[in-house]
Formats: C-alpha cells, sequence, structure tokens
C-alpha cells in the first residue's frame, strides 16, 4: 500500500538515499523532503520541498498538512569532534529541535511512524565484538550523547503516546546511488573513503592516523555499509512494523571490518595518490568497530549488497568525479 512519507534533513547524504529508496520501492509513495538546505539533485522523482527547520513552525504545519504515515528523521548536528568544542548546537539542533517535533506529533490523530538515524557511537567503547544491540550505551561524546537521548525519548514517547518507533544504528555509510551515482557525499567529506578519494582526485598527499593499532595490519578496522543497504534496510522495516509495532533498535553493519590500510591500498592501486602517510594515532579511535547486525537480518529479512568495498569505494569515485 502506498505511503506518505516525510524525511527530515532529506537534502543530505543519507536522507537523499532513503527518501529516493522509498519512492523507487513504490511510485504510489509521496515523499517529500524537509531541510534548511536546497540540493536540487536530491529532489529527482520526489513530490515536494519544504525548505526550513523540520521544527519551525513552518516545518511543524508542513507535517500537519501533509499527515505523513512515515517520518524519517536524519535533520541533525553530526560529527563527532566539534560536539565536544561546541555542544550547545548538538543540544539544540538535535535534541532540543526532535523534543518540539515529538510534542507536535504526540498530538496529531494520525501519528506517523518515526524512523530515527541513530548511531553508532552510543556503544561508546567496545566491550565486545561484533556489537550487539544489547551491549552497554556509553557514548564518550556529546554528539554521541545527543543519540542516546533522543533514543530514550523516542521509546518514552512510543510508551506512552502509542508512536511506533525504529532506531537505526549506523555505523560508517558510504558509498554513493549506484548506476546513476547521482547521489552521494558533499566534497569534505570526514571519513576515510572521501578523505581518500578526494586526495587522489585532487593530486594531494593522504593521511591514515597510525599504523601500529592492535589489528591485523596495524591500522584501524571498521564496519562500513553502502549508503543503499542502510536505505533498503528503512523499506524492509515497515513490514516488519504493520505486525510488530512498537519500538525497536536495529545495528546497520556488515559484520565484517575493513581496515584503513585495505581502503588505502585499493585507492592508492586503482585511482592513485600523490603520496601515502602513516601519522599519529588520534586520541580515542578505538582499533576495531564491527557491528552484529544480525537482529535486522533475521527480523527483516534484510542483507547488505552492496557493501564490498570495491563497490562503496568506486560508486563513491564515480560520484566525485561527476559531481
Amino acid at each position: 500500500m502506498a505511503k506518505t512519507i516525510v524525511v527530515t534533513g532529506g537534502c543530505g547524504y543519507i536522507g537523499s538515499h532513503i527518501a529516493r529508496s522509498f519512492k523507487y520501492a513504490d511510485r504510489n509513495n509521496k515523499v517529500y523532503l524537509i531541510d534548511r538546505v536546497y540540493r536540487y539533485h536530491t529532489m529527482k522523482g520526489l513530490d515536494g520541498f519544504v525548505c526550513n527547520n523540520f521544527a519551525s513552525d513552518v516545518g511543524l504545519c508542513a507535517i500537519s498538512d501533509l499527515s505523513p504515515d512515515i517520518i524519517v528523521h536524519c535533520a541533525g548536528t553530526s560529527l563527532v569532534e566539534p560536539s565536544v568544542y561546541d555542544p550547545a548546537e548538538y543540544y539544540e539542533n538535535n535534541v532540543s529541535s526532535t523534543i518540539k517535533l515529538l510534542n507536535h506529533i504526540k498530538n496529531l490523530k494520525k501519528k506517523p511512524t518515526i524512523l530515527f538515524s541513530s548511531s553508532a557511537s552510543v556503544y561508546g567503547e567496545p566491550q565486545e565484538l561484533p556489537i550487539p544491540e544489547s551491549h552497554p550505551l556509553n557514548p564518550i561524546s556529546p554528539y554521541g550523547r545527543t543519540k542516546l537521548m533522543i533514543e530514550t525519548m523516542l521509546r518514552d514517547y512510543s510508551n506512552a503516546y502509542d508512536i511506533n518507533s525504529i532506531c537505526f544504528r549506523y555505523f560508517n555509510a558510504a558509498g554513493a546511488w549506484p548506476g546513476e551515482y547521482d547521489l552521494g557525499a558533499e566534497l569534505g567529506g570526514t571519513h576515510i573513503i572521501a578523505r581518500a578519494l578526494e586526495a587522489s582526485i585532487n593530486g594531494r598527499a593522504f593521511n591514515v592516523f597510525g599504523d601500529d593499532y592492535n589489528t591485523s595490519d596495524g591500522t584501524c578496522v571498521r564496519d562500513y555499509i553502502h549508503v543503499l543497504d542502510l536505505a533498503q534496510a528503512h523499506i524492509k522495516v515497515i513490514n516488519y512494523l504493520e505486525y510488530n509495532p512498537g519500538f525497536y533498535v536495529f545495528n546497520l553493519g556488515t559484520a565484517h571490518g575493513i581496515s584503513n590500510k585495505q581502503i588505502a591500498d585499493y585507492v592508492g592501486e586503482k585511482y592513485g595518490f600523490k603520496f601515502l602517510n602513516y601519522g599519529i594515532k588520534r586520541p580515542g579511535d578505538p582499533a576495531i568497530l564491527i557491528a552484529d547486525s544480525s537482529k535486522a537480518k533475521r527480523d527483516l529479512d534484510w542483507e547488505p549488497e552492496h557493501s564490498d568495498i570495491g563497490t562503496i569505494i568506486d560508486s563513491a569515485y564515480q560520484w566525485y568525479t561527476k559531481y
């Protein structure tokens, strides 16, 4: 059955992929974006755009008028290191704005399902690997703490006001829309795949942080998931909620790690670097972060299909060179 979907932060990297995935899943779906920034290429085939803060009077009125079945809540401020130096922005943009959104939704006659873009940052330093949803929650940055606060609010509002809610804990989203390569991350990305590709394309030196971690090749290992695989989990969960209403949490990762050296080697061998450095470790970087995503695979019948290292890096390269 066709749905009406509103994506907050829908012009952003992850939000735009989720929005398009809902439209491609059923052309009769009505998909609308709310974002403070307009990026024309994210609107392809979609049904409307509201240029404003989702928690503003304009944004909340738009939600009332559209009467969505689903709100995908991607909007927020999302960099770990800046959150340490300016936590006020993160608590305002992430927590305070979400409270306004939830207080508006709880009073609607038709309460939409909320799919929230959470983060593996809620776990903090891993105590077991791969990391299951039952892992202790101990975020080590203001950014991670805002994500955990929103998860807690969603659980409480779900119980009190009968609002179906899903928290997807993303690990490392990467890559670009396959085939057309017309959706991808903005320039100036902070994760290693973006930095490696931009260094290669622009003929710059590339720096890997540290080569003496306790891993097989001495560099950090992370769980990278193609952004389209991440988006597809949002489609799958709607069918699950039809038979299992309530509040749920799912990790979205691959359960497989890719090391920084593997990424650097792949990009260097295929696309080239000016030269490669192994620099000083960044404080607080865990050696390994890998998701246990078996719950999403079991309950949602979801399986990452595009998340091998080649597909992720090559699709991102196609986007950057086209962009």
